[in-house]
């Protein structure tokens, strides 16, 4: 009878054993996937967060070539920078964009000071030509400010990609409103200049207007 009892006594321990030995493994499995999880979307998000700062970079860099080139590239007679407004549009029949028609006043003032002309390969930021013709899609429409009644104004849009210098680059879409007496950048930066379908982008608004 002893006997009898030891061995009914072994058959329950090794009973138990089993289903909490499969208890353990699955808390531990359970504990693992988890963990792997929250790794997987912490790599996310600092994925994210360095594509974000790369996008803002791009978007800041656009920002300060744009306020660059609008101060620096004046033209002399009008007063007018890169981006006009309404009264240095060409007419609809003209073969011309508004850049050459900044360009023709300014670089008559610098012939006329014995200085070369510019031409549109030598409005660089950051080493790049920025309005090379096969990156820039540069294009001008009229459009209405509602603060300034004196003409209508000009929206230019382009496209940048900026070369640092060191195999990297960055691009951004900037976008310029402009009347005689406003101005607003909006600079549109991208994470990557690879062209894929929903990169991240960033935007920085500079305005300016005189009362």
């Amino acid at each position: 009878m002893k006997k009898l009892l030891n061995i009914i006594s072994k058959l329950k321990t090794k009973g138990f054993v089993l289903p909490l030995t499969l208890l353990v493994c699955s808390i531990i499995l359970t504990i693992a996937t988890g963990i792997s999880i929250i790794l997987t979307k912490e790599l996310y998000f600092s994925k994210l967060s360095r594509e974000s700062q790369l996008a803002y970079y791009a978007a800041d860099n656009a920002m300060m070539c744009a306020i660059m080139i609008d101060d620096q590239y004046i033209d002399p007679i009008e007063g007018i920078g890169i981006f006009p407004y309404n009264g240095l549009r060409p007419s609809a029949s003209e073969v011309s964009t508004d850049m050459d028609a900044v360009l023709a006043q300014v670089n008559l003032s610098r012939q006329n000071r014995g200085q070369g002309s510019i031409v549109i390969n030598d409005i660089r930021c950051a080493t790049s030509a920025i309005f090379d013709n096969q990156l820039s899609g540069f294009t001008t429409v009229a459009f209405n400010h509602a603060n300034d009644d004196t003409s209508p104004g000009i929206k230019t849009g382009f496209s940048m990609k900026m070369d640092l210098g060191n195999g990297t680059q960055r691009c951004a879409n900037v976008i310029i409103y402009k009347t005689k007496k406003y101005r607003q950048i909006i600079a549109r930066g991208f994470a990557s200049c690879a062209g894929t379908a929903h990169p991240i982008e960033r935007a920085i608004v500079n305005t300016t207007e005189i009362k």
